[in-house]
């Protein structure tokens, strides 16, 4: 019997030794040693949990956390540091991406029949 749940821990061993993985790392070790860069990312995670959260009850959001985003994403977007971070966060997650296409080809190729 397989226990699917011994493939997936060792895929996410291996992820962390990916090169991308380990360039998000040290992305997040840069950010981290910034301050400004750490405060900034900070702000802006909080802001955007806030307004996840409002969207998932059905609010609009609020005018001035609408304004806040606008400015902060400003200041992201002049960060060096966190810029660099989401762009090594994409990349790992085009990574995932070509994976889990992989892992569910077989579930689309069961559909295939129906489809056609």
């Amino acid at each position: 019997m397989v226990n699917i749940y011994d493939s997936a821990n060792q895929l996410a061993e291996d992820l962390t030794k990916t090169e991308q993985y380990k360039a998000l790392a040290d992305a997040i070790k840069a950010v981290q040693a910034d301050e400004e860069s750490s405060a900034l990312f900070k702000k802006m995670d909080e802001l955007q949990t806030k307004i996840l959260q409002a969207q998932q009850s059905g609010k609009p959001m609020a005018k001035e956390d609408q304004q806040a985003y606008q400015d902060l994403n400003g200041k992201v977007q002049k960060n060096e540091k966190i810029v660099s971070l989401l762009k090594t966060e994409q990349d790992l997650y085009n990574l995932l991406g070509d994976v889990q296409k992989t892992y569910t080809k077989p579930i689309n190729d069961l559909y295939e029949d129906l489809r056609n």
